[in-house]
């Protein structure tokens, strides 16, 4: 799902940036399990700097950088590509993550959604998706809001999200662990906001 004017405005905004720098990215850096994680992939990589968190904190030598918003994947590109640091070490693609099909099976030694779950149609299809393409042992980063604030009037009046996106904390960890995955990592902030990480148990 596309996102709207008002969402497309924060997330490329400078707040939503030091948050991401600050807060999420040493937050999940801290639940990791590994040093390096070679290979990653980012679903809904925005305008690159979720990128720039993986790079920095997370020691990754590649990086896959998805988004199903063309113009979006240019403002990454563009930013990413300024200076030398990141030459050939990102790669982008259009690409749904509900539907990641230019990804093969088992390939990724993590996957990162910086608040991008909630934006799909079926949030289910996209775990089943994100543990296809890990490898066995390979570790899921997510950071979501959750259905409580999302449905809030506030919320409601300026945001359009889809109710195949929508979850509770215990709805969403609940399946991660139904669909194979172990919980390594867990941080909540009432029923607004959920940061963890999981690993794939089982090989397939």
């Amino acid at each position: 799902m596309n996102i709207n004017f008002f969402e497309r405005l924060m997330t490329n905004s400078p707040m939503r940036a030091l948050l991401q720098k600050k807060v999420e990215g040493p937050r999940l850096r801290s639940m990791a399990l590994k040093e390096r994680y070679p290979l990653c992939l980012e679903l809904g990589c925005g305008n690159g700097r979720g990128v720039q968190v993986i790079m920095g904190l997370f020691g990754a030598g590649k990086v896959t950088a998805t988004d199903i918003d063309p113009a979006q994947i240019e403002r990454a590109r563009k930013r990413l590509s300024q200076g030398k640091r990141y030459g050939g070490q990102v790669e982008f693609r259009l690409e749904s993550a509900t539907d990641l099909a230019g990804e093969p099976d088992g390939r990724y030694d993590a996957v990162f959604a910086f608040g991008v779950i909630h934006h799909t149609e079926d949030w289910r299809k996209a775990i089943r998706e994100i543990k296809r393409v890990l490898r066995p042992e390979g570790e899921y980063f997510f950071d979501e809001l959750l259905k409580g604030f999302l449905e809030s009037p506030p919320v409601k009046a300026v945001t359009k999200h889809p109710e195949g996106g929508m979850f509770s904390a215990e709805e969403f960890t609940g399946y991660l662990l139904q669909s194979g995955f172990r919980l390594s990592g867990r941080w909540q902030w009432d029923g607004i906001w959920l940061l963890g990480s999981a690993v794939k148990q089982e090989a397939g």
